[in-house]
């Protein structure tokens, strides 16, 4: 998968997930540099070791279990600074955007899952290079959608809460 497969999925979850929340007068989990941070992590296994060829992804590390596992120590550290409520959230949603990255190159090509233990490649191309490009193109528009309403919701006048008629007292 590309780049923006790669960064957008995870933003768009959190999106879905904070939307209806949003909506309904509650403020949203994630901030904007919350987003951003997910999808950076989206992102991370190809920014610490971009590759070209699939030979190449097939010999990082960051397409690896011990690469997330590693990852969590680094979450830990790296959110350490937040308020207490925001930590998980925001480590867990970052985790989870990198292990999507791990997911989505899984069944774009094969990921070296065990390495360097082993030489063992989960996955295959269950989704063909072709779609690749569209697929970033879909999540841009899916994203850049869900951004328009997080903003206007957002910004909106808060929605009264309408009472149900009572019933009649016949």
């Amino acid at each position: 998968m590309l780049l923006g497969t790669h960064v957008l999925l995870p933003v768009n979850l959190a999106l879905m997930v904070d939307l209806p929340r949003i909506r309904h007068g509650n403020t949203p989990l994630f901030s904007g540099g919350g987003l951003l941070a997910i999808g950076i992590f989206g992102a991370l296994p190809d920014l610490c070791s971009p590759h070209v060829s699939l030979d190449a992804r097939h010999a990082s590390l960051s397409h690896t279990c011990l690469f997330l596992g590693l990852l969590i120590f680094i979450l830990a550290a790296l959110t350490s600074f937040l308020h207490k409520g925001q930590r998980l959230r925001l480590a867990a949603a970052c985790w989870l955007a990198s292990f999507l990255h791990l997911a989505a190159d899984a069944v774009s090509g094969g990921i070296p899952w065990l390495h360097p233990w082993s030489e063992d490649i989960l996955g295959t191309f269950y989704i063909d290079p072709l779609w690749w490009i569209p697929s970033d193109i879909v999540f841009v528009v899916i994203g850049s959608s869900l951004l328009l309403i997080r903003r206007r919701w957002l910004h909106a006048p808060p929605r009264p809460h309408q009472d149900l008629p009572s019933p009649s007292p016949h």
